[in-house]
């Protein structure tokens, strides 16, 4: 988990340093993918991202697992639930948060959105699960996509966010029941 911080730390230095010195916050903000940010939109963006990534999680986890790829799905949940509850969810708020702002602020608008859905894929590599390197990179497409609809970064963090949140209660669910 330390190591995600670290990692996390310099991919903020990254984008950073290439947006380079501002006059003001708004401007950081601005460089960063916040754009005009209305709530009201935000909010509907994101219940959009959330239901297609729990739609497409579902589609793609029944054809997994009838592609004999059951005992790869569990490797996300039981290194997941081997952290203590607190710690992951720290880290999942900054992932969900740095996550977007790099690869969908940054990195996405450098290269395109398979560019940046192909390495956000693998940074979820550390899970060892084929079926979690396939789940991201869907997920990445349609928090990228989420992005180039919206034009702000609010929606895919939110959604990002969420999806985390409700996964890993139903990681951690699983484990104590």
């Amino acid at each position: 988990m330390n190591l995600s911080l670290i990692l996390y730390s310099l991919m903020v230095l990254i984008v950073l340093h290439s947006i380079g010195r501002q006059k003001s916050i708004n401007s950081y903000l601005k460089k960063m993918g916040f754009a005009g940010t209305k709530l009201v939109r935000e909010i509907k963006y994101t219940v959009l991202l959330l239901f297609l990534m729990f739609t497409v999680t579902i589609i793609t986890g029944i054809i997994l697992f009838n592609f004999g790829f059951s005992s790869d799905m569990n490797k996300v949940q039981t290194y997941i639930t081997a952290f203590n509850l607190i710690d992951v969810l720290v880290v999942m708020g900054v992932a969900s948060f740095v996550e977007e702002i790099f690869f969908r602020g940054f990195l996405q608008r450098k290269t395109n959105i398979l560019v940046a859905s192909f390495i956000f894929a693998y940074f979820h590599i550390v899970y060892s699960s084929f079926s979690e390197l396939i789940m991201a990179f869907f997920l990445g497409l349609i928090l990228g996509w989420g992005f180039e609809k919206s034009k702000n970064l609010f929606s895919p963090i939110l959604a990002h966010y969420l999806y985390n949140l409700i996964t890993v209660a139903i990681m951690f669910a699983g484990v104590s029941s």
